[in-house]
This record gives C-alpha cells, sequence and structure tokens, in this order.
C-alpha cells in the first residue's frame, strides 16, 4: 500500500499541468509561396515549397527560407505563456509542477504562438513593361530601332 501511494505522489509530483494537457512539443507547419524555396528551421533542411516539423517548447527556433537569386527571409518562433501551466497550484502549490516539470524540465509553461508560418525570400521582381509599350514593341522596326539604340549606347559607355 505504501507503494502505491509513494507511485501516485512521484507521477502526480513529476508531472506538470501543462505537459500533461499540451505536451512538451508542438507540430508546426511551414510554406512559402514559391514551390523552389528551401525552409530551414535552426539551419537544417525541412523542406522545399512546405515542410512539417516538431518544435521542443523548450527550445527557440529561426525559420529561414532561402533561394537562389534571391536575399534569404528570416523569422523566429515566438512563444507566450501557456495558462494550464496554473493548474499545478492545485497540485503542489506549483513549487514542483511548476517551477522544476512545466518550466525547468520540460519548458511546457510556454507554447508556440503560431503553428502554420508562411515565409517567402526577398527576390528582385523582373520589369515588365506596361501593356502600351508592349503593343509597340510588336511592331518589328520599332523593335528593331531600340534595340539598335540600345546597342549603341552600351558600346559607347564602353
Amino acid at each position: 500500500m505504501k507503494k502505491a501511494i509513494s507511485l501516485l505522489a512521484a507521477i502526480t509530483l513529476l508531472s506538470g499541468c501543462a505537459s500533461i494537457f499540451h505536451g512538451v512539443s508542438q507540430q508546426v507547419i511551414i510554406r512559402s509561396n514559391q514551390p523552389d524555396v528551401d525552409l530551414y528551421v535552426n539551419e537544417a533542411f525541412i523542406g522545399r515549397g512546405n515542410g512539417i516539423t516538431t518544435f521542443k517548447k523548450k527550445e527557440e527556433y529561426v525559420i529561414s527560407a532561402r533561394k537562389e537569386g534571391c536575399m534569404p527571409a528570416s523569422i523566429p518562433a515566438s512563444k507566450s505563456f501557456d495558462a494550464t501551466t496554473l493548474l499545478g497550484m492545485f497540485i503542489d502549490l506549483g513549487i514542483i509542477s511548476i517551477l522544476v516539470v512545466d518550466g525547468a524540465g520540460t519548458g511546457a509553461w510556454r507554447k508556440f504562438d503560431q503553428t502554420s508560418f508562411v515565409i517567402d525570400p526577398q527576390c528582385d521582381k523582373t520589369l515588365v513593361a506596361p501593356k502600351p509599350v508592349q503593343q509597340l514593341l510588336k511592331n518589328k522596326k520599332l523593335k528593331n530601332k531600340i534595340k539598335k539604340k540600345i546597342y549603341k549606347y552600351t558600346d559607347d559607355a564602353r
């Protein structure tokens, strides 16, 4: 009987409410609006275009998106306090369940603010001529004149 009571007491004291109800990790979905973007979490490759990974609540994470010819983009995964942790006050006044287990042990007293991220690298957009200019460029004589002028100016610049 004493062993059963001490085992029950140990299980109760060695688990925090946030870690029981919400776990010590969260699944996170990361995607980009461009399918050929490489996605990284803390410099570890997780996928191209989209990926799913698990974040441990005790760790800090930075999500990055990279594409050749573009400026990489990075965002930190922010966290906030998980109010479920406060239920530990009813177990042991929060001394072990909140401070030791949910806080120092598992980090479960914080939760990630988002579980879905959209991140894109900053790419230069190629300039597209407005419609009236495109109409003019369809005229082959005018297009050739413009090409000759461009070549003339680039040759003069050399």
